[in-house]
Order: structure tokens, then C-alpha cells, then sequence
């Protein structure tokens, strides 16, 4: 059980870091990870190569998705035609927080990333309200939205791994849906009727303005290209979320006046700088964990101890806090489960929905998309838990509720 509390002390550093003396999440990330693996006792010369190998793993899948988009978003802001976009909006939707939610939801799925879906919708977003607390409210409700189709539905890949690495479900992968669509559903309405309480209502009325189509054009382009790839084979290549990003953010240049299309780019480059920094800090901290003992010190931690149908639960749930990424705690917990075989008599349903609970648990400082949030949001350290950490973890519950009815059931 070594490295239990090394993880211990180095989410305790990360958090006084971030809280008290407010040092950039990168810093703070590198720093935790080189305390971790010392603490921990691994090898000094595996160290480093962990953190640098974790941080280029994030650059390589997160790198250009969200060069891309920050660079769509800030071009379309240099030019005004965010306001387009929010015109045409308004004109069809009197319901903002019912968009962000939709639109959360609906997009992460295909382009197969939570933290893409949210960097193309927050600028939009953050136009459909002129309060500050309520166009939080909206970019919250988005990520945290999107998550909730991410971290539940197929072919997402957190149930995409769990279902791969397990053998479950073979030949027929979108039975994972029958319960897991209505779930997550519930799940949304759930998470709107929260929020709504905290949403003013505005005076400012729906009006209609005409559909802006030059200001949709990126966002068109992309959808276009997702859709084409993953419907005609032969031109599968289209469905690459980064070459459909380069296209959009080539498409925003090509419409937008040049001096726009200049202060755009210089400025959307440190603002995706800064983000892709913060992630491949998160990165290079999962990387470390995951290098140690920690996978295996949690399975031997929990197993013998906790009733079997719970085991699945709460592997990926401390493998969440430890490192942050679903896809790799899906992974990591189904290779964990794998070898132990009375786990695989739980009803795969079952199965499938507690692991993907797990995901949902402990979304903090080991998470990117929670420094990302911070960054958008612009909100206290304190404030991101609050509105991203809890309410996920909350779905985590319910989540694991549904699955221990399921197993009950069959």
C-alpha cells in the first residue's frame, strides 16, 4: 500500500498550491508528479521519461483539437461573428440553459472528446447571457453535459474500453445503451433542473434576426466532414477530429477580414498555449501514477474487503481521482478486473455502468478537463469543485445505483 499515501500528500501539495499561493496548474502538476514517484519509490530515472512521455500523450490526442478550436473561436470573436452566432441563437432558442445542456450532450459523443465539444460550444456560450454568474452557469452545464454522454453512452470511448478490454457484449456492443441512454438522460434533466434555480430570469426577449449562415461555416465544415467519414467508408480519413478542426480553423481564417484573421490567431494561440500547458501537466501527473504501484496497490486493497459487485465501483474510482483520465481508468480498471474472475459474473450491464460510475467520481486536480473549466470559467479554484467535481460525482452515484439495480434484477 505504498503509494496510497504519497497519492495522499501529493493531492494535498496540488490543492495548497492551487488554493493558497495560486501557482499555474502546470507548475503545480509537475511538481506533485516528481513528489509522487519519489514518495512513492520509484526509480529516478523513471521519473522524468513517465512525466514527459504523459505530457506528449496529452499534446498528441489534445494538442491540435484544442489549437483549433480556441483558434475558431478566437478568430469568429476578432471578427463579430460569435455575435452572429449568438443572434441566430436567440432567434430560435428561449431556453439558454437547455441549449448548453443539448449541446453538451449531443456533441461530445461524435467527436469522441468532452473537453473538443466544450472549447467550440464556450463561445457561443458565453454570449447567450450578458451576467457573468449565469453565463458560468451555462459553460458548467455544457461540460458537465457533455461528460455525461462521454462518460455513459457507445461508442464514447470510456464504454467503448470497458467493452473492448472485457469482451463484453460480442457483436452487439450497442446493448450497453439500453440502460445507459434513458440513465444519462435522467441524469441531464436532472442536472437542468439543478441549475435553473440559479438561472435569473432574463428580460431580454427572443428575437429573431435571420440565420447568420457565413458565421456557421466552421462549425458546418467539421460536422460535414464527421459526418461524411463515418458514413463513407473509403473516406474514413474525414472522421480524424483533427483534420476536421484544421479544416473549420481554415475555413475561419478564409472568411474572416485580415486583420481579424491576425488577431485571432496570435491571440487564440497563448490562449490554447496556456490550456494545452495546464493538460499536459494533468497528463504527466496521470502518467507517473499509472507507471507505479498504485493500479495494483488499489486491487489489493479492495479485493477481499469489499463485496464483489462493489469492486468494479471503486477500482476506477480511485484510479479517477489518481490519474484523471476516464479513458484510461476504464482501461486500466477493466485489465484489473480481467484477472479476477468472479468479477466476470456480474451481469455486464452491471458491469459497464459501475465502471463508468467510477469515471464520473473525484474529477479533480488529476483531471484536464478541470483546469480547462477553471481557465474558460474564469472561477475560484473552490468554484470549479463545486460546480464541475461534485455534480459529476453525483451522476457517479446514481450512476452506481442503477448498476447494483440491474445486477439485483438479473
Amino acid at each position: 500500500m505504498n503509494t496510497l499515501v504519497p497519492f495522499a500528500l501529493a493531492l494535498a501539495v496540488i490543492t495548497a498550491a492551487s488554493l493558497r499561493y495560486r501557482l499555474p496548474p502546470f507548475l503545480t502538476l509537475i511538481g506533485a508528479s516528481v513528489l509522487f514517484g519519489l514518495l512513492s519509490g520509484m526509480p529516478a530515472e523513471m521519473i522524468i521519461p513517465a512525466i514527459t512521455g504523459g505530457a506528449g500523450r496529452i499534446f498528441s490526442v489534445l494538442g491540435v483539437v484544442i489549437f483549433c478550436g480556441v483558434g475558431i473561436a478566437q478568430v469568429l470573436r476578432e471578427s463579430g461573428l460569435v455575435a452572429d452566432i449568438v443572434a441566430s441563437i436567440r432567434g430560435l432558442v428561449r431556453r439558454p440553459l437547455v441549449t448548453a445542456g443539448a449541446a453538451g450532450y449531443l456533441l461530445s459523443v461524435p467527436l469522441m472528446c468532452g473537453i473538443t465539444s466544450f472549447v467550440i460550444l464556450a463561445p457561443i456560450l458565453t454570449h447567450l447571457q450578458t451576467d457573468r454568474q449565469a453565463s458560468r452557469t451555462l459553460l458548467y452545464c455544457a461540460g458537465v453535459a457533455g461528460m455525461i454522454s462521454y462518460v455513459l453512452l457507445y461508442p464514447a470511448l470510456v464504454v467503448y474500453s470497458t467493452i473492448t478490454t472485457l469482451d463484453l457484449f460480442p457483436g452487439r456492443p450497442w446493448e450497453a445503451n439500453l440502460i445507459a441512454l434513458p440513465l444519462s438522460l435522467l441524469i441531464l434533466a436532472g442536472l437542468l433542473l439543478l441549475l435553473r434555480a440559479r438561472m435569473q430570469p432574463t428580460a431580454e426577449p427572443a428575437t429573431t434576426t435571420g440565420w447568420k449562415r457565413r458565421a456557421w461555416l466552421p462549425f458546418g465544415v467539421i460536422m460535414l466532414m464527421l459526418a461524411v467519414g463515418s458514413l463513407v467508408p473509403p473516406l474514413h480519413l474525414l472522421a480524424d477530429i483533427n483534420l476536421a478542426l484544421i479544416a473549420g480553423l481554415l475555413c475561419a481564417l478564409a472568411i474572416v477580414p485580415g486583420d481579424a484573421r491576425e488577431r485571432g490567431l496570435s491571440r487564440g494561440t497563448k490562449n490554447a498555449g496556456i490550456i494545452i500547458f495546464d493538460l499536459a501537466g494533468a497528463g504527466a501527473f496521470g502518467s507517473v501514477i499509472a507507471a507505479s504501484a498504485f493500479p495494483v496497490d488499489v486491487a489489493a486493497l479492495v479485493q477481499g474487503v469489499l463485496p464483489i459487485t462493489l469492486l468494479p465501483f471503486v477500482i476506477a474510482a480511485l484510479l479517477q481521482a489518481a490519474q484523471g483520465s476516464r479513458v484510461v481508468t476504464a482501461t486500466v480498471t477493466s485489465t484489473i478486473l480481467a484477472t479476477i474472475p468472479a468479477v466476470l459474473a456480474i451481469n455486464p450491464l452491471a458491469l459497464v455502468l459501475m465502471i463508468s460510475a467510477g469515471a464520473f467520481m473525484f474529477s479533480y486536480v488529476s483531471d484536464p478537463f478541470f483546469w480547462v473549466l477553471k481557465r474558460v470559467t474564469d472561477d475560484e479554484f473552490s468554484g470549479v469543485v463545486q460546480n464541475y467535481t461534485l455534480p459529476l460525482s453525483a451522476a457517479g452515484l446514481v450512476t452506481l445505483v442503477a448498476a447494483l439495480a440491474v445486477e439485483a434484477l438479473s
